[in-house]
């Protein structure tokens, strides 16, 4: 055992990609845009919870995020310490020109719209610069941006950490920030989301290990937790389906099942990440990821590449899912009555609409690398 970490350690530098996780990020994606639609219910909605679940998939991608940078990056930054840190930094701030030029871009499009009947801004021009600039306001659909953008400035430092050995210093200040801080209004959402990708970030370390380790458990220890895991996050899944997205739409104002949504509700608080989020949103994510790690080729082959394309286009999709539902609010409205047929049909007309898009991105992006490194091999030294 400790032989196989010792090789896994001495070729961490160079670590193959995680089918898994494209393709989980992928179905979050669809799960986001399919959330954020305001054709709402549709089948969808049945899948994804339309984000009333005791967990979203917004909260997931950044596990994901976090994933990948300390999978990613953590490995390399104590030989490449500028290059990482510039690396990142890059991508942070590429993401915070997204964050506010979307408020910006999205702000000015609705004033000058006159059927617009979006909520705008309602403090001082002032007050909305400095909000937009510090991330404290976003409008439109990419307000993730603002999140993901400051945790990124300071995810290097963190990098860093977890590869000189400190990863359990790491959580431990994520926990800490997460437990006093969370519910202070000014530091609201980042405090709470924070703990999603500075613990994922650690964990993205050490997932080769984890990984191993996993694999070297006995057989029956290994189905035992793999099926004690997975029936808990699907027991728990069906009740919130029942519970969060169905009950509402069909039990009558004074259902016992609506009182217990609204009693639990407030143990299940997003913005700042309630505890009980946080638990059953890990045991969800951990069931997904030890599901598509598993079966990934087949879930590959089963869906065609579309989650691959989502998934390694995420940034693109993102920002493009966006602009289209903006879009879509400034000047639609579901008409009544707002069925739940002609919701599905919208709905995946704009996934259908999102997916060709990042496709050809996809293969003109290769493309061109394609032409680059031709251009290379066959220049004249």
């Amino acid at each position: 055992m400790f032989g196989l970490f010792e090789f896994l350690k001495d070729r961490q530098l160079h670590r193959e990609r995680i089918l898994a996780l494209d393709l989980l990020r992928g179905t979050f994606l669809i799960v986001i845009v399919t959330s954020h639609i305001a054709w709402n219910p549709s089948l969808f909605t049945f899948v994804g919870g339309g984000s009333k679940l005791p967990a979203s998939a917004g909260e997931a991608f950044f596990v994901i995020s976090g994933l990948l940078v300390g999978y990613l990056y953590a490995p390399k930054v104590l030989k490449e310490t500028k290059k990482v840190f510039k690396k990142i930094w890059k991508r942070a701030a590429l993401l915070y020109f997204l964050a506010t030029f979307f408020t910006f871009f999205y702000t000015a499009w609705a004033v000058l719209e006159p059927q617009s009947h979006l909520t705008l801004y309602a403090r001082e021009p002032w007050r909305f610069l400095v909000d937009t600039l510090t991330l404290r306001y976003a409008f439109g659909w990419a307000g993730y941006l603002n999140l993901y953008a400051l945790f990124m400035l300071v995810a290097p430092f963190a990098v860093w950490l977890v590869a000189k050995g400190k990863g359990l210093l790491v959580i431990a200040a994520s926990v800490a920030i997460w437990f006093f801080l969370r519910e202070e209004l000014r530091l609201a959402p980042f405090a709470a989301w924070q703990l999603l990708f500075m613990c994922a970030l650690v964990i993205g370390y050490y997932l080769p290990q984890l990984e191993a380790w996993y694999r070297h458990l006995p057989k029956r220890l290994r189905l035992s937790l793999f099926g004690s895991i997975c029936g808990v996050a699907i027991i728990t899944y069906l009740a919130s389906i029942v519970l969060f997205v169905a009950a509402p739409l069909v039990a009558t104002p004074d259902s016992p099942l609506l009182r217990l949504n609204a009693e639990l509700g407030q143990y299940l608080d997003k913005t700042h990440l309630a505890p009980a989020r946080v638990a059953i949103g890990t045991v969800w994510f951990a069931a997904l990821y030890m599901i598509f790690r598993r079966f990934e080729r087949a879930i590959s082959r089963g869906t065609r590449g579309v989650l691959e394309v989502f998934g390694k286009q995420s940034l693109f999709v993102y920002c493009l899912h966006a602009f289209i539902l903006f879009f879509i609010d400034l000047y639609f409205q579901p008409p009544l009555p707002n069925l739940i047929i002609q919701n599905t049909v919208v709905t995946f007309a704009v996934l259908a609409l999102i997916y060709f898009a990042a496709s050809y991105r996809a293969r003109a992006t290769k493309y061109g690398k394609r032409l680059l490194r031709n251009k290379n091999t066959t220049a004249v030294p």
